[in-house]
């Protein structure tokens, strides 16, 4: 009888235990925002998402603390962008077990230029490759990834849609941006960019370069300066006073919170201020 009461016993004392092996969530560590943003609305409750980047860090010169490298040795998964966006990663992931997910996977590059997540068709693409890492690596939870990467196609889909519609009444498509993020925003919906401010990302451009800008501005007689949040150029500031051109934000989305409504939010911002300034419905 005792043998029996300490056996129920013990038993008893292993349920928990096995309880919480079996609701132990996946632990996913996404690159930076808009990456973060997807991941989380494909996990949605079955797994923990944790951003990798600051807020105010930007992925292109990103480089890894201690801390971020013991993130990275605990997490069971990476989500990232690829095309070059976060090649600060590659040694990291050399030593950790976590399963790596290439959320641009069978998207090809134009010209080396990463910033594919700015076009919502390819960002359909990117959470599509996002699912199948998760259900791979997470079986248990396939029926709750592929659920929510279905809701959130869907939402992507209507946007892409109000996009459009939008962009084909706008009376003037001409873009001067900040640097180079919008190619495929463009391509997809017949914008032109004119130009760039920055030569290398972070720099201002060289007097030979801001002449070139000049000579562009007035021959594809631009209406308007893009920038980016927080990056109040000197140069563009004294084009726009000097040409009398109106100042208006875009957010190329590389800097940002982890947050799940943070993509549509930017890109919808985004349209917003392009019909402002671009004249649309006209």
């Amino acid at each position: 009888m005792k043998s029996l009461s300490f056996a129920v016993a013990f038993l008893t004392c292993l349920l928990p235990i096995a309880s919480q092996a079996q609701t132990k969530k996946l632990n996913v560590l996404t690159t930076f925002a808009p990456i973060s943003s997807m991941t989380k609305n494909v996990a949605g409750d079955a797994a923990v998402v944790e951003q990798l980047l600051p807020p105010d860090a930007e992925p292109h010169h990103f480089a890894l603390s201690p801390g971020d490298l013991k993130k990275i040795a605990k997490a069971d998964v990476l989500v990232e962008n690829g095309l070059g966006a976060e090649e600060w990663v590659d040694g990291a992931l050399k030593s950790s077990k976590a399963t790596r997910i290439v959320s641009s996977k069978g998207i090809k590059p134009d010209d080396g230029n990463p910033h594919i997540w700015l076009d919502p068709v390819l960002a359909i693409v990117q959470v599509e490759n996002i699912r199948k890492g998760l259900v791979e690596r997470d079986p248990a939870n396939a029926e709750s990834y592929n659920r929510n990467a279905a809701a959130y196609t869907e939402k992507l889909k209507q946007l892409d849609r109000d996009i459009r519609a939008t962009a084909d009444q706008l009376a003037d498509k001409r873009l001067m941006t900040s640097h180079g993020a919008f190619h495929y925003f463009a391509k997809r919906y017949q914008f032109e960019v004119v130009g760039v401010f920055e030569e290398f990302p972070g720099r201002e451009p060289s007097p030979r370069a801001l002449k070139a800008l000049r000579d562009t501005i007035a021959k594809k007689q631009v209406k308007v300066l893009f920038t980016e949040p927080g990056q109040p150029r000197r140069v563009l500031r004294n084009l726009s006073k000097e040409l009398n051109l109106p100042v208006v934000e875009i957010d190329p989305m590389e800097y940002g919170k982890p947050d799940a409504a943070l993509y549509e939010k930017v890109m919808r911002s985004n349209l917003r201020n392009l019909k402002e300034a671009l004249g649309g419905g006209r």
